[in-house]
Formats: C-alpha cells, structure tokens, sequence
C-alpha cells in the first residue's frame, strides 16, 4: 500500500514495514537534522511519527489525513537513526487512532505518540 511521498523522500524517512494495522519507518540522522543544540530536531521525530500513522492507518486501502497529534518527546538522540513502530489501536468508519513508539539505534524508546486519523475517501 505503500504510495510514492515526496514529503517523506526529502526527508530521508524511509518505509521499513508495511503491513495491516502496523508500520515503521526509519529515519537517519545527519548534521541536516539537528537543532541549534546538535539534537534530533522535534519536527523529525514529529515528521518520522506521522508518516508511520499514516501508513499504519492507510493499511485498509483507505485514505487518511492526520485529525490530531499528540507527542512525547522523552529523550535527546545526536546520531545514528531512529525507528517510529505505528499500531492501529482503534478503528472506526471515520476514524482511526493509532500508537507510535520512536526507537533509538540503541533500542531505546525515546518518544511516544498518539495520532488520530480522518479518512478522506469513504
């Protein structure tokens, strides 16, 4: 189900997996990622996060936009990269909510979030 992102392929997210209900994306930090204080920027955790809901939610061939977004940034990475684990935990007519978990090269969860979805296409 995965469809060509310009957004995503600009920034280096890249689609590990792609199935039912269930996604990850990875992303590699690089000196174009860092805040003023040499951190993975919020925005690419944010970003990573996002697109693994959104393909997670899009997994029934159903098209999605992101309703709201709520994130927990719990720990800095400077390098290496990180990996957003998605699972839908909800899914109704309109509506899907799904869970993501941001894993450092280390293993490490680093960032939790919750994204709600809106289909568009029913």
């Amino acid at each position: 189900m995965n469809q060509e992102n310009m957004f995503m392929a600009h920034n280096g997210i890249e689609v590990l997996v792609d199935n039912l209900d269930y996604s990850e994306t990875k992303v590699n930090i690089d000196t174009k990622s860092l805040n003023m204080y040499k951190y993975a920027h919020g925005g690419l955790y944010f970003s990573l996060a996002d697109c693994a809901a959104g393909i997670a939610a899009r997994s029934n061939g159903i098209s999605y936009v992101t309703l709201n977004a709520n994130i927990n940034y719990m720990s800095a990475v400077k390098s290496g990269y990180l990996v957003a684990k998605a699972t839908v935990i909800s899914r109704t007519h309109k509506i899907t909510v799904i869970n993501v978990d941001i894993f450092d090269d280390k293993d490490k969860c680093v960032n939790k979030g919750t994204f709600t979805m809106y289909a568009v296409n029913q």
